[in-house]
């Protein structure tokens, strides 16, 4: 995604989940330690209220659903001084949260949101400046949470349409209606219909039929995100999730590596009592093999432009375990020449060993090199983060940028780094968006497009511009903005590309209610183009060259082959 740092927050909108008397306890702690912090010599509170949706002035939402209708009011603390280890034990008291109850945790801030009393609480620690900001809000009827909370004391945003008469429709007809908004939204915005080559009438025919025979709100979510997956396109997809049937996977992700599925990261303690560890072999899945399972229950619901991510989608992260709360996994995995089954409740394990991932990383590598990893680009403290690390950068002899798993967020924190680099103007991508003209429709006349060339970003006033050697990672797992920094990169000429190709979908989304409370989906609007014209949506950008992972390389060596072989390159 190109401008709105949507993509991630997509899918926290739906999010719900069950209030146990379990949970009732640990908000009580947050309670307590909210009020404790009160208290504090250099306490300053600040009474928030948040209100609706997107708009120009909001680059996203921290937690946010249903369009943010109603007010969410609370209190904001400011504190300031060595407040390093209280933040350490604030956030010790959402880890002990299980799975049960979603916490977003980052190394500097972490959040969480109560079902039952509909009360937000989140901590941020800013090590620069030494404050520690700790909000408790309380949502009035959905929940809006914008990104910069720490900052902004009001927002009002674009207000929710009213609850449709639709509400109140059965569910059997409420399903079928949101198979008929689905087409519409497609039919009215989406920017790639061109290139559709089912008949989407015809598919929308079969679809509402198929809705008369689902049996709840969860089984009527897939069979629409099977629908906008043939669409073939990234950023038309379908979220959802009925408040019965929570979607989480078992905590752990999975790496594809020649021709097989691996164990890669490990987020419970529990995973590993059970047995399981990073590098094993995943063979099955309920008895099915892993590749036959995969492409039956996970490949066929994922909306993609591109092969190589829908591979990537099916059988990286975390998507291969994902089902309701409550319902069993049976694995069976490989170890050397031994076989382990585990059968696995998802929802069971404490995410104990979750990790604390900062929004960039930076290391020095042999002969000076410098490292820069960026996760991703939705939170706009990446450029605040960037600044911090800059001086160090500039100290180096060379540069490796890492963008591979990089699901994008907003493109203006990667052009804000990208003005880092460059003495010279930079030139960004094109863009085109269809437009209505009805008069023309009853003249059988073609309808014209919204054309916006490309335009030019200046240096980085006031700074050093780095100007050594650079080479650029990327792989499938290179999405959205992210590919938008790579075609900028390309155009400005910096340095290689090094790794897989990537993803192959950018574009803004025109989010629709399909059912009410239920479903939504994103209907990509904006078709971008690299700066000279060059084509990568449906595609991906091919890096100069091309490198792949082994088993080895990816779990025992020092450095991944693309590390390695940036490296090699920036050593010649």
């Amino acid at each position: 995604m190109t401008k709105k740092g949507f993509f991630l927050t997509a899918m926290l909108l739906l999010c719900t989940f069950h209030a146990s008397a379990k949970n009732h306890v640990k908000e009580q702690l947050l309670a307590n330690a909210f009020k404790s912090l009160l208290s504090a010599p250099t306490a300053i509170v600040t009474d928030v209220s948040y209100t609706g949706g997107f708009s120009n002035g909001c680059s996203g939402f921290a937690w946010q659903r249903a369009g943010g209708a109603g007010w969410t009011r609370g209190k904001r603390i400011t504190v300031t001084g060595n407040y390093s280890d209280e933040f350490d034990r604030i956030k010790s008291l959402f880890n002990q949260f299980s799975q049960q109850q979603r916490v977003i945790c980052e190394e500097t801030d972490v959040a969480t949101y109560f079902e039952k009393s509909r009360t937000f609480y989140g901590v941020e620690w800013d090590k620069a400046s030494r404050h520690l900001n700790f909000l408790k809000a309380t949502a009035e009827q959905s929940i809006c949470i914008p990104i910069d909370w720490t900052t902004r004391d009001y927002y009002k945003g674009p207000q929710p349409r009213k609850k449709p008469f639709v509400s109140r429709l059965p569910k059997r007809q409420q399903r079928q209606l949101a198979a008929a908004r689905l087409w519409a939204s497609a039919k009215q915005n989406f920017v790639f219909m061109d290139r559709v080559h089912l008949d989407w009438d015809s598919l929308y025919a079969v679809t509402a039929e198929q809705m008369k025979h689902v049996k709840n709100d969860y089984e009527a979510t897939r069979l629409l995100q099977r629908m906008a997956a043939q669409l073939e396109d990234g950023h038309t997809f379908v979220w959802g999730d009925d408040g019965k049937h929570t979607i989480m996977p078992a905590p752990f992700t999975t790496k594809f590596l020649g021709g097989k599925v691996y164990i890669d990261r490990i987020m419970s303690s529990d995973m590993i009592k059970h047995g399981i560890q990073r590098g094993m072999e995943l063979v099955s899945i309920d008895g099915q093999a892993v590749k036959d399972y995969a492409m039956k229950q996970i490949a066929p619901y994922v909306s993609s432009s591109t092969p190589q991510w829908t591979h990537h989608h099916t059988f990286e992260g975390y998507n291969l375990t994902k089902r309701p709360e409550g319902k069993s996994i049976q694995l069976k995995l490989r170890e050397g020449e031994q076989m382990h089954t585990i059968k696995y409740t998802i929802g069971d394990a404490d995410w104990d060993l979750q990790a604390q991932n900062a929004l960039l990383h930076f290391s020095l590598l042999d002969n000076h090199v410098g490292y820069l990893r960026i996760e991703s680009f939705n939170d706009s403290r990446i450029c605040q983060q960037f600044d911090t690390l800059y001086p160090k950068i500039l100290e180096t002899h060379a540069l490796i940028i890492d963008l591979r798993d990089n699901g994008g967020g907003n493109s203006g924190n990667g052009d804000y780094i990208l003005t880092h680099l460059s003495k010279d103007s930079i030139k960004t991508d094109s863009w085109r968006s269809p437009m209505y003209i009805p008069a023309y429709a009853s003249w059988n006349m073609k309808q014209p497009w919204y054309e916006s060339h490309s335009e030019y970003m200046q240096p980085a006033k006031g700074k050093t511009i780095y100007t050594k050697p650079i080479v650029l990672l990327v792989n499938a797992g290179t999405f959205s903005a992210a590919e938008d920094f790579v075609s900028v990169f390309r155009g400005m000429q910096r340095g290689l590309i090094v790794g897989e190709p990537t993803g192959g979908s950018t574009g803004n989304g025109v989010r629709v209610e399909l059912q009410p409370d239920v479903s939504y989906a994103n209907i990509c609007s904006k078709h971008d183009t690299a700066p000279d014209g060059t084509e990568f949506v449906g595609i991906g950008h091919k890096p100069d060259i091309t490198v792949s992972e082994t088993y080895d390389s990816y779990f025992n060596a020092p450095h991944d082959n693309a590390i390695s072989t940036a490296l090699g390159l920036l050593k010649e």
